[in-house]
């Protein structure tokens, strides 16, 4: 056999690595993913109700201005 030549289990093993390394950099990928929908759907509901209470009717262009420029302090 040639010194410069990897035996199967070696290179099975390699594999194995290239694997493991793949699925472990696509599960942090969709963690950070998740975590950054989660939080801008946790900040953009009060906007969210705000625009709909608009919409609504319920309050008038200058309550929502008021109330828009409060929530993005």
């Amino acid at each position: 056999m040639d010194g410069s030549m990897m035996d199967g289990s070696m290179m099975f093993m390699m594999c194995v690595m290239m694997g493991i390394g793949f699925l472990l950099l696509i599960v942090v990928i969709y963690a950070v993913i998740r975590s950054l929908m989660r939080k801008s759907r946790v900040e953009d509901r009060p906007l969210m109700t705000l625009k709909e209470r608009y919409v609504n009717g319920e309050i008038n262009d200058e309550e929502f201005e008021h109330k828009k420029t409060f929530l993005r302090k």
